[in-house]
C-alpha cells in the first residue's frame, strides 16, 4: 500500500465525519495532508487550489438561489 494511504495516526474519513465536513472540505483536507507524502507537492497544491475555486463558485451559486 502507498505511504499516503497509511492510517496509523487515524483515518481522514473519521476526522471528516467527526468534524461534519462536506465533500469539498474533505477533499481539500485530504489533499493537503497527503501532498508531501506522495512527493508531488506542487501538483497537489495546484489541484487543491482548483478544488477551493470550485467550492467557492458553488457556494456563490447556492447563495444566489436562496435570494
Amino acid at each position: 500500500m502507498s505511504n499516503h494511504y497509511d492510517n496509523t495516526n487515524g483515518s481522514l474519513y473519521k476526522f471528516a465525519q467527526d468534524h461534519k465536513l462536506n465533500a469539498w472540505e474533505f477533499d481539500v483536507i485530504k489533499r493537503i495532508v497527503r501532498c508531501r507524502k506522495k512527493g508531488q507537492w506542487l501538483s497537489d497544491i495546484d489541484k487543491t487550489i482548483k478544488v477551493l475555486e470550485l467550492y467557492k463558485q458553488e457556494y456563490r451559486e447556492d447563495e444566489r438561489k436562496i435570494k
